[in-house]
This record gives structure tokens, C-alpha cells and sequence, in this order.
């Protein structure tokens, strides 16, 4: 079983100490740098809007990316089942 961890990261402009294993401290540290990098860009576009609508707008983009990607990777699935397919009908009719 793997050891906890705790980790400390400043996210969004805030400390948090966060529970995590050895294994998965590198990325929850790399999704740490990748959500205050999206952060500091809507800060950098959007100067003048309230702290707590920003960090929504940034949830809600990420989210987004979330949604494109998992449709993404469910549209390679759906074509990985057709190329199979045609593979095994190609195989029958070889035979």
C-alpha cells in the first residue's frame, strides 16, 4: 500500500495542504501549476472582475476542456471499433 503524503500548494492564490500518496504527488503538484497557470490568465485578460467569479470562470473553461477531450477520446474509441470491425470482415472474407 502506498504512503501518504501530505502536500502543501498554493492554488489560486491560496494554501492548501492537501493528503496525497508518493505515486500521485507529481501530478496533483502538476495540476496545481496548470490550474494557477489558467488562473493567472484569466487574472492577466480580465484585471477588474471579483476574485470569486474568476476562479468560477476558470472551473468552468477547465471543465470545457474536460467535456472536448472526453468527447474526443469517446469519437477514437468509436473509430478503433469500426477499424476492428472492418479488420474481422476483411479477415471472413479472405477466408
Amino acid at each position: 500500500m502506498s504512503e501518504a503524503v501530505t502536500v502543501e500548494l498554493r492554488l489560486i492564490e491560496q494554501i492548501f495542504r492537501l493528503s496525497t500518496t508518493r505515486e500521485k504527488k507529481a501530478d496533483l503538484e502538476k495540476a496545481a501549476d496548470l490550474l494557477n497557470e489558467k488562473f493567472q490568465e484569466f487574472r492577466r485578460n480580465a484585471p477588474r472582475v471579483e476574485h470569486n467569479k474568476l476562479v468560477i470562470m476558470v472551473a468552468l473553461e477547465l471543465m470545457q476542456e474536460i467535456l472536448a477531450m472526453d468527447k474526443t477520446l469517446t469519437e477514437i474509441n468509436e473509430c478503433k471499433s469500426l477499424v476492428n470491425t472492418l479488420l474481422e470482415s476483411t479477415k471472413a472474407h479472405q477466408l
